[in-house]
């Protein structure tokens, strides 16, 4: 697949390495201040607009405070898939700038011209740059997935097993108004005193064990 991303830091970076080692043709937008990122993972360099242009699946990963200018400057999506790693985190990762009644899954559909939007908030950079998701028990840490299109969650979903995630379906596009609180307290856990590597999972108790 092609996989267009917006923003070059530690996520978009390690998202961008994760997938080209699983075969995906990668394109960083953000101009020279993605060139490290591209030749990390082997992948091209261009504008926001030339990574939207490129993808078949473009990624969002800026902070919620840069989102206006990112997709500003990536234009119409032409309906295209924009998977969404935006939460509404503070820049000081005090808090949610938006939540409950929004969400930052909201705020991007609404700015992201023409683009069919998932929202799917990845485990941290750190665990995705090291190859190695599986925690204690052997267990991947879940990613909820937040659209109102299946055929672009099915797209989504499979870029997150590539990551070696675990993708759940959370419903509609609103859904995220509950997902990105929980991702929240998951930074609040992970940064709070000494830095702890953990993730979040899903478990179900289906009767078959």
């Amino acid at each position: 697949m092609r996989v267009g991303i917006i923003g070059a830091g530690s996520l978009g970076s390690a998202l961008g390495q994760r997938l080209a080692s699983n075969g995906h043709e990668i394109m960083f937008g953000g101009g020279e201040s993605a060139q490290d990122a591209a030749t990390r993972c082997g992948g091209k360099m261009g504008a926001n607009a030339d990574a939207v242009a490129f993808g078949d699946v473009v990624i969002l990963a800026v902070p919620f405070a840069a989102v206006d200018c990112a997709l500003a400057a990536a234009g119409p999506f032409g309906n295209r898939v924009l998977w969404s790693c935006v939460n509404a985190l503070t820049p000081d990762l005090s808090g949610l700038a938006v939540g409950f009644d929004t969400s930052a899954a909201e705020t991007v559909a609404a700015r992201a011209r023409g683009a069919r939007v998932v929202a799917a908030i990845p485990p941290f950079a750190n665990a995705i740059a090291s190859g190695m998701l599986r925690y204690d028990a052997g267990l991947e840490p879940t990613v909820f997935l937040c659209g109102d299109g299946g055929e672009a969650k099915r797209a989504v979903e499979s870029l997150v097993r590539d990551i070696g995630a675990h993708p759940v379906d959370a419903g509609t596009l609103s859904a995220a108004r509950f997902v990105e609180p929980a991702m929240m307290l998951l930074v609040s856990l992970a940064y709070s005193g000494v830095p702890r590597d953990i993730g979040l999972r899903l478990l179900e108790r289906t009767g078959n064990a």
